[in-house]
């Protein structure tokens, strides 16, 4: 033992020290990790730039969601003050306003998807899932996918009828639709929620975002079995969410083919066509790919009440894919200016067939795919009717999917209370009604609705009320102001029923009251849902401005008296003062004249300043916008035995009517008829 010790320490002392190796710093490579480092510094640093921008984003939408709905509350709180010391006119205005808003407001909440969405698809609770009366078995066989913004309260409103029973969902949602979604308690999802919310989408366009999303959805939907069940939940307006190229293309060739196309003056039926072949996703292409499992399309829709083909890009919807999208770009002559990759896919005419092909019916439909329309205008006009009976006034629904120019459907809708008019006067039979409206450019009607519809004195009730729906076109000029088509609705309706009692004596005893709303809570780019609209609306600001011009025309002579007499600088400088106030005053009459704010598409801009913003229709109950974008509501208000002005001809004595026809205005005199106000008062310059 001590012999071991011994040679240990000898061989201790006997080591000697090792010489390190001096260590060569490459400059060159030393900088190459410095570049390195620094740049792995700066991405994670822009990463948490754009967390922490993001997150004061959210924020400051949070603040600006806690301001509008404040601003909200103070304003109605204002208004219900105002009202209450209304009397006469202006309060049998008021009541009529609020009859309206009722009606209105009673449809838009019914087509909330998170309210009709239980009243249409019904659970037992065990393993039978009811959608409009078609029963489908559940047995953990439960799958959920979808795009749009009506995405976000339908799939929560779904997962909360179908429990745990729902396996897995992806929803692809627009920008921040999940801030929304936690703001707002209709589209609050379950705490344990099996869904996955995406956000996807640029300003309206496709990102890599929607790419990466939707490919993870038919990554997903390719392992589905026979005995699967996927329910798809589309939506208007998703072009920008529901894209995904196909392979051999990339998503700014398909975005440079489609725009070129936009730039030629293609028809959106052709763009989608080309839209189709470069998509794998679209024209079927999910049913294809989900086969063999069950799909059931559910759809929101502005279009109409039963499933059609092109709605929302047919993701489920059979399409050939053959030389047609071909036709298009050879048409137009874009085949030669597109990426040589597209070429080589739109040359592709032999229709692509696969499995799920072999399951098409005669109509070209895919026998395993079931499509059912959840919300639409239709639904809420049932709901509208409710109310108007509530009311005692007689629900007449003609047709929820009008169509046309903004001018068009306010000739028609003038045109259409006047036939409902004169036909409860005995002027025109059922045979009269149908001429003029089986063409109708924005709402035909066939002989048996004419049937249906034609009034007769026991059903008048005390009124009519005229209940229709659509999407107006609005043909924008090149700097638009503020507003919507609701508002210019009201505005052209105001007008043209104007001139209808002009023509027709016989209108002028009847008052005719119309209200526009957008189903989304918002009319174009204004936070107002829409506007009311009465034959005086369109006249009372000529007077005012008229007035306003007599008076600044007063004052521009008297400026040029004094002027010319080139004395008392003094008064000169005061008379040009007082004429530049008229002046602008009278600017401002001339700016809110209908013609020039319809020319200049800013209608909102009229409405901010009569009768204190009253004649704006906006949601007393709820969010500032909805979840649901179905089209726009529209309803006629006809009744009898009241003034078209201020509706006070048949009311008490003490409320006096404008009607230059009325007896009651002829017989009052020449003093008191010069005290009387307009329907529409100005207030304060609201900009």
């Amino acid at each position: 033992m001590a012999r071991n010790r011994l040679s240990i320490s000898k061989f201790q002392q006997k080591r000697k020290p090792r010489k390190r190796k001096t260590k060569h710093i490459d400059p060159l490579k030393e900088e190459e990790q410095r570049k390195r480092i620094a740049a792995i510094e700066e991405k994670r640093q822009k990463i948490i730039d754009e967390v922490h921008e993001s997150l004061r984003r959210r924020r400051q939408d949070k603040i600006d969601i806690q301001d509008l709905k404040y601003e909200k509350e103070t304003r109605l709180k204002q208004k219900a003050i105002r009202d209450a010391m209304k009397v006469g006119s202006e309060k049998t205005m008021l009541e009529i306003r609020e009859d309206l808003s009722k009606t209105v407001e009673t449809g838009i909440k019914c087509v909330y998807t998170s309210v009709i969405l239980p009243e249409k698809i019904k659970f037992d609770g065990r393993s039978i899932l009811n959608i409009k009366g078609v029963k489908y078995r559940l047995k953990n066989n439960l799958h959920i996918v979808g795009w749009g913004k009506e995405a976000v309260t339908m799939s929560s409103a779904f997962e909360r009828v179908v429990g745990k029973q729902l396996k897995k969902g992806w929803m692809v949602v627009p920008r921040k639709s999940l801030f929304m979604m936690w703001s707002f308690p209709e589209a609050f999802p379950p705490l344990d929620s099996r869904i996955s919310y995406v956000e996807a989408g640029t300003d309206g366009h496709a990102d890599e975002k929607s790419v990466i999303a939707t490919r993870r959805i038919i990554q997903y939907c390719k392992k589905l079995k026979r005995r699967d069940l996927l329910i798809v939940m589309l939506s208007q307006g998703i072009d920008d969410l529901l894209c995904l190229p196909r392979e051999t293309i990339t998503l700014r060739d398909k975005l440079r083919v489609l725009n070129r196309l936009k730039a030629a003056n293609a028809t959106p039926e052709e763009i989608n066509i080309v839209r189709n072949k470069l998509s794998g996703i679209r024209g079927g292409d999910l049913a294809r790919i989900a086969y063999p499992a069950r799909v059931v399309t559910l759809i929101t829709s502005d279009v109409s009440a039963q499933p059609m083909s092109a709605l929302s890009g047919g993701p489920c919807v059979y399409d050939p894919k053959d030389e047609k999208a071909l036709a298009i770009l050879t048409k137009y002559r874009v085949i030669d200016r597109v990426p040589l990759s597209v070429k080589d896919l739109v040359e592709e005419t032999v229709p692509w067939v696969m499995a799920a092909d072999k399951q098409l019916d005669n109509n070209k439909k895919y026998k395993f795919v079931h499509e059912y329309v959840i919300a639409c205008n239709a639904d809420a006009m049932e709901c509208m009717s409710v109310e108007v009976f509530k009311l005692g006034l007689f629900p007449v629904k003609l047709n929820s999917t009008c169509s046309g120019d903004i001018q068009e459907f306010a000739q028609e809708y003038v045109k259409m209370t006047t036939l409902m008019i004169l036909a409860v006067e005995g002027k025109i039979t059922r045979l009269d009604m149908f001429q003029q409206m089986r063409e109708s450019p924005v709402c035909p009607l066939t002989d048996e609705k004419i049937s249906e519809i034609f009034p007769v004195k026991d059903k008048w009730g005390l009124g009519l009320c005229l209940l229709l729906g659509g999407r107006p076109t609005v043909q924008l000029c090149q700097n638009p102001g503020r507003g919507g088509p609701n508002q210019e609705l009201a505005l052209y309706f105001s007008l043209y029923w104007y001139l209808q009692t002009q023509q027709y004596p016989i209108l002028r005893e009847y008052t005719v009251w119309f209200l526009g709303g957008s189903s989304y809570g918002k009319d174009g780019n204004t936070d107002k849902t829409g506007a009311f609209g009465y034959k005086s609306l369109s006249t009372d600001v000529y007077p005012e401005y008229s007035k306003a011009q007599r008076a600044f025309n007063a004052a521009q002579t008297e400026w040029w008296k004094l002027n010319e007499d080139k004395r008392f600088r003094s008064k000169i400088a005061d008379a040009r003062q007082a004429m530049l106030e008229l002046k602008a005053v009278r600017n401002r009459h001339r700016d809110i004249l209908p013609g020039n704010v319809l020319k200049k598409n800013d209608t909102n801009l009229l409405f901010l300043n009569i009768n204190d913003e009253d004649e704006l229709f906006e949601l007393k109950t709820g969010n500032y916008y909805t979840f649901t974008d179905v089209g726009d509501l529209h309803v006629i208000r006809i009744v009898r035995f009241q003034c078209n002005c201020d509706s006070t001809c048949h009311g008490k004595e003490e409320k006096v009517c404008t009607d230059a026809e009325c007896l009651v205005y002829q017989s009052l005199p020449a003093e008191v008829l010069g005290k009387m106000q307009y329907c529409c008062r100005l207030g304060s310059w609201k900009e």
